[in-house]
């Protein structure tokens, strides 16, 4: 009977052996489901984070190339006028005309030619031989000149000859004690928009156009495809970009390939800067890199699996749940935590290798994160002209030391100084000067105050700001006399001025903030005296008091 009885029971043994491993193989499953769970959870969000960056992509480059454009534009505007005045104090003979043209247009690549063209419309002098004695009075860029004595920009032009597209800018040119009004011409070359077309051509399936209002492609790249010349007005991509001044679709293109565009307009057109990605080149590397990532899923579910057959329970089983916890935690944010492999199976030490290795790099990438943004907190409380704090940081500031004076019952003091006659100084020197002497004026406030105590700010334009914690008037006024003979000092010269150079006019206030009071009441305080000093003269400084007896606040320029 014994004999009878142990095949059953070898039988019951290796069934209960496959049981303990059907259940070791399902605790290795459930241990591993949370890491799975996460992991498809990071492969979707990183599937639309990819798209959507794709978006944002596409209408940076759209805008980086409008801005190229605007800066083009800006700095022929500059130039234009350079020229015009150089051209009227020179008084150049027609004879001289050309060569003092070509002296500007050829420093300067974007500007292909300039021309002058006389009162009655025909062009009397220019770089192209060519074109003198042609008649523009029919055109509207010409007339608008003559009409508004303002610089015109003309639509857009194509050269089909050359595959690119251009603008013209008309600048008057006026004589003293003349009613005519000649017109400085020249093409503006949008060089910009060809490096625009290197950069598509280099990345498969990548298209860029520039459209405008009746859908001719001015510039233009798609596939190594060059559209320039061809009209779309009816394709649904020309209708798109038309109906919004910026934006993104996922529409075909000219060619008939499926793409994410972003768009936006140049300002002051009706033209539109489109560029597109292929949609299948984005989103195919997406699967690939989601097919990739749920292949290690499938392939790790079934190492686990084999091992937790073969293995057992402790040396599987556990190690998964430990690493499923260093996991959740570094989900949880704790990047300080290790993966201790211990005397775990050699299969697991790359994996908790890896866990610690994602855990550092993410807070190493944490803490450039907290450096940048500290660095761009920074740059936004700083004036870029004079590297002084900008109005945004003085209001925080200003806040603050409002609050706690009122909870001391101590004195806030502040200067308001304001540069006399300074719109003369830029229109007789040029901004570049005028930067230069507003840099000066801030170094000495800067040097003027206590770098402890003190805030110096600019206020915006040529006015700056002192403010002055726990300090009555009489420290104010101190400074404020201080301040004053240190710019008389610097002797910045500024013949449009009565003076003959570079002054500051300050108003000073003083108060103690009280439950009815706003930091506010302070800055129109010290505003009021300010404009009591303009009105006294200038170069002088006017306490809040005194102000308060002259007349109201007048228009003073400068």
């Amino acid at each position: 009977m014994s004999l009878l009885k142990r095949p059953s029971v070898t039988r019951r043994r290796k069934a209960w052996r496959l049981s303990i491993r059907a259940r070791l193989m399902l605790l290795a499953l459930l241990a591993v489901t949370p890491l799975i769970v996460d992991r498809v959870h990071l492969t979707e969000s990183s599937r639309v984070e990819r798209i959507q960056s794709a978006y944002v992509e596409v209408v940076a480059v759209a805008r980086r190339a409008r801005d190229a454009q605007a800066e083009t534009i800006e700095a022929a505007r500059a130039l234009m006028q350079v020229v015009s005045r150089a051209y009227v104090a020179s008084a150049a003979r027609p004879a001289d005309c050309a060569a003092f043209l070509w002296g500007f247009a050829s420093d300067t690549p974007w500007i292909s030619s300039l021309s002058v063209v006389g009162a009655d419309g025909r062009i009397t002098c220019s770089t192209r031989r060519q074109v003198i004695g042609l008649d523009l009075s029919d055109r509207d860029y010409v007339r608008d000149v003559q009409r508004t004595r303002h610089y015109v920009l003309s639509d857009y032009l194509l050269e089909r000859s050359h595959e690119k597209s251009t603008v013209l800018m008309a600048f008057p040119i006026v004589r003293p004690g003349s009613d005519d009004v000649e017109v400085l011409l020249a093409p503006v070359d949008l060089h910009w928009l060809g490096r625009l077309g290197q950069g598509v051509e280099s990345r498969t399936g990548m298209a860029a156009y520039l459209i405008d209002g009746k859908g001719t492609v001015l510039a233009g790249v798609q596939s190594r495809e060059r559209l320039v010349g061809r009209r779309f007005g009816d394709h649904p991509l020309v209708q798109t970009v038309q109906s919004a001044p910026d934006g993104t679709a996922t529409l075909d293109g000219f060619d008939g390939v499926r793409r994410i565009f972003g768009y936006t307009s140049l300002p002051g057109t009706d033209v539109r800067i489109v560029v597109g990605y292929s949609e299948r080149e984005v989103l195919g590397k997406i699967e690939r890199e989601s097919g990739l990532a749920y292949l290690h899923l499938a392939f790790f579910g079934l190492l686990t699996v084999i091992a937790a057959w073969l293995i057992g329970e402790h040396l599987i089983v556990e190690p998964i749940r430990s690493l499923a916890r260093t996991a959740t935690r570094i989900g949880q944010g704790d990047l300080k935590v290790r993966a201790d492999p211990g005397a775990w199976a050699p299969e697991f030490v790359p994996l908790a290798t890896a866990l610690s290795d994602m855990a550092g790099r993410l807070a190493a990438r944490e803490r450039e994160l907290r450096a940048a943004n500290a660095h761009l907190e920074e740059l936004a409380s700083i004036d870029p002209l004079s590297g002084l704090a900008n109005r945004r940081s003085f209001d925080a500031r200003l806040a603050t030391e409002w609050t706690r004076a009122g909870e001391a019952c101590r004195p806030v003091a502040l200067l308001m100084i304001d540069v006399d006659h300074f719109k003369l100084f830029n229109d007789g020197y040029g901004h570049v000067q005028g930067d230069a002497c507003l840099r000066q004026i801030g170094r000495v406030l800067a040097g003027v105050a206590d770098a402890e105590t003190d805030f110096v700010a600019r206020w915006g334009g040529e006015e700056f700001v002192l403010l002055l914690p726990d300090s009555g008037l009489d420290r104010a006024v101190d400074l404020a006399e201080r301040l004053r003979l240190a710019v008389l000092g610097l002797r910045i010269r500024n013949e449009e001025a009565p003076a003959g150079h570079i002054t500051v006019s300050i108003g000073v206030a003083a108060h103690v903030p009280g439950p009815d009071t706003r930091p506010q009441d302070l800055i129109e305080a010290a505003d009021t005296a300010l404009y009591a000093a303009k009105r006294r003269g200038r170069n002088t400084t006017v306490v809040e008091g005194d102000a308060r007896h002259d007349d109201p606040p007048l228009a003073v320029a400068g």
